[in-house]
């Protein structure tokens, strides 16, 4: 015998646990809000025709409708939090006398699922009390009576998350994440990485382990399983849990990058965003000082435009990293086979919010910011010095698809080239004083002025010299006889006024700036090396503003204007210039040597 009044009570409980109002109900079945209401209070049971459009609409069997007994099974899932196979009617059918008592495992379930996860059984139940939901891992036994209430889905939790079930490990060995789940959750965290720093690992497990989280949500239960080194994230409303989408990331407004912009230095400037995106306290110039970049010079006779390039001939990269408290990590010249591990370190430093600095990323040889990366590190986003006439040139041709893909990428172009010289921040160090970083800075001054050539590329006094004896031969610069490489010389010889120029501003204003953290017994000299470093600046500043107006020969190169020395005055006026200059940087090659002295450091090298 049905009992009208017991059926009316489940399906108005499943009604609302659905989220459903009568009149919804009404309209999914095509039937009154009256005839919801009758059968709910009891007063008459749906039709027979009626039942299998109740019972699906509803989540449920029509067994568990229209029978007597009071324990059903709403929802079973055998899963590994990842793979879900829905047991339902079949653990549904071990119900005796109002209780269920199984052992879970997969010949009990008669279904395997092919993976080292820890497996689980979820389970959403029905009593006279209400709907419950609770769950067993594999080799558990799940007891659930209709007289015994589980894990109750509480109203406050219809719309956010609560994890009842951490576990860390995998179905060899496993431990209960809980404590450690609770305490990230006071963080607010919008997503829990997953390794072995949040979630020690076993010391006796060699293979892949995985976090795998149970929870209450909506209406449901649901596990979740993440492998080590991956992240799960929280939804915006924090209801849902899911896999951090680990086929891309994007570091978002990294600054842009340009000439023009007082960092002309391309490795100092794409080293400053990346620091400035890591939120380090730090300045263009500063960098270019404490690396000792600031009192460079390289040239090579073969007129290439890589003698402009920061690290082609002497390591300024390693001082800067120790006065920053990080060790560089190199990846140089990697074969095809290397790849695969260098593009994981990559995506790794990506997903940890540390831009990768790269050279020869898009159109030149020029240091960039690797800012991202699509479809598993197959592409690879960048900042670069190039940015800006890609741009220019979309706008030209009014590239809206284009603009949308740009704007797909967070604001980045994707890179044309595998960068030949990479370099990562790596493991941090003990940082030095200020006073003992300013006093490296003194330390390369001098030993970079005095450095022997390296391979092709003159350094410091033998790049002084070497540029003014090749600017001296008129035959180079015969734009009649060969204007294809003239015009590249003349080219060349204006990005090295330009970087110069950058150079000897930093000098400048990095000495004054921290002359104080010495003894006063050493500022006058110091005062001195910023003078010179200033007369410097503003000598070439005015010459090439001057070439500017006079050049006979104007070039555009990487969409730069180059004002070219092509008149042999003007290349006579240069050379003169930079002899004057040359006996500047040899009187503060000088005053660093005393400085040294008196500070009683030791030579470089």
């Amino acid at each position: 015998m049905i009992d009208t009044e017991k059926t009316g009570g489940k399906i108005a409980l499943l009604r609302k646990e659905k989220g459903l109002t009568g009149e919804k109900l009404a309209a999914l079945l095509d039937v009154s809000p009256q005839a919801i209401s009758k059968w709910e209070n009891g007063k008459c049971l749906p039709e027979t025709s009626l039942l299998p459009a109740l019972a699906n609409t509803l989540g449920c069997s029509i067994d568990s409708l229209l029978m007597p007994r009071e324990l059903f099974i709403l929802e079973a899932v055998y899963t590994d939090g990842c793979t879900h196979i829905p047991v339902t009617g079949f653990i549904d059918s071990f119900v005796r006398g109002n209780e269920l008592s199984i052992t879970i495992c997969s010949p009990f379930i008669g279904e395997q699922i092919e993976s080292s996860r820890l497996k689980l059984l979820t389970v959403k139940y029905q009593t006279p009390d209400g709907i419950f939901f609770t769950y067993a891992l594999q080799n558990e036994t799940l007891h659930i009576a209709a007289s015994r209430k589980g894990e109750n889905f509480e109203k406050n939790f219809h719309e956010k998350l609560h994890i009842i079930g951490a576990y860390y490990g995998n179905e060899k060995e496993y431990s209960s994440a809980m404590t450690k789940i609770r305490h990230y959750e006071y963080f607010d965290w919008e997503e829990i990485p997953v390794n072995h720093e949040t979630f020690p690992s076993s010391t006796s497990s060699d293979d892949t382990e995985y976090l795998l989280l149970v929870y209450l949500s909506g209406n449901g239960i649901h596990a979740i399983s993440c492998a080590e080194n991956s992240s799960l994230q929280y939804d915006h409303g924090r209801t849902f849990l899911r896999l951090k989408d680990t086929s891309k990331c994007i570091l978002p407004d990294i600054m842009p990058l340009a000439w023009g912009m007082g960092m002309d230095c391309t490795w100092a400037g794409a080293l400053y965003a990346a620091l400035t995106y890591m939120g380090e306290p730090c300045t263009y110039q500063q960098l270019m000082g404490l690396s000792g970049a600031c009192y460079r010079i390289c040239f090579t006779d073969i007129w290439d435009f890589s003698c402009t390039d920061a690290l082609v001939a002497y390591d300024y990269a390693e001082p800067l990293y120790r006065a920053l408290g990080y060790t560089p990590i190199w990846a140089d010249r990697l074969d095809k086979e290397q790849r695969k591990e260098e593009r994981l370190a990559i995506m790794e430093d990506i997903r940890n919010g540390k831009p990768v600095l790269a050279i020869n990323l898009r159109v030149a040889p020029e240091w960039d910011v690797i800012t991202g990366y699509l479809d598993n590190g197959r592409f690879l986003l960048c900042r670069t010095y190039f940015d800006q006439e890609i741009y220019d040139q979309w706008e030209k041709k009014d590239c809206e698809d284009r603009q949308i893909t740009f704007d797909d990428r967070g604001g980045y172009l994707v890179n044309d080239f595998w960068p030949f010289l990479i370099i990562h921040f790596g493991p941090s160090v003990e940082k030095r004083s200020p006073a003992e970083n300013f006093k490296a800075s003194l330390l390369i001054l001098a030993d970079s002025f005095r450095a022997e050539s390296r391979g092709s590329y003159y350094q410091g006094k033998q790049a002084y010299e070497a540029w003014i004896d090749s600017l001296s031969e008129d035959s180079l610069f015969d734009c009649t006889a060969d204007e294809e490489n003239a015009e590249r010389r003349l080219c060349v010889n204006d990005c090295m006024l330009v970087n110069l120029i950058d150079a000897r501003r930093c000098a400048s204003g990095y000495i004054r700036r921290n002359l104080h953290l010495l003894p006063e017994a050493f500022h006058a000299q110091l005062q001195k090396l910023a003078d010179n470093y200033g007369s410097i600046y503003e000598s070439l500043t005015s010459f090439r503003e001057k070439v500017t107006l006079m050049s006979g020969k104007e070039i555009f190169y990487n969409q730069c204007r180059a004002n070219g020395v092509s008149t042999a005055a003007l290349r006579k006026e240069q050379i003169q210039l930079l002899k004057e200059i040359l006996m500047l940087e040899q009187e503060n090659c000088s005053i660093a040597d005393t400085l040294n002295a008196g500070l009683q450091l030791p030579a470089e090298g």
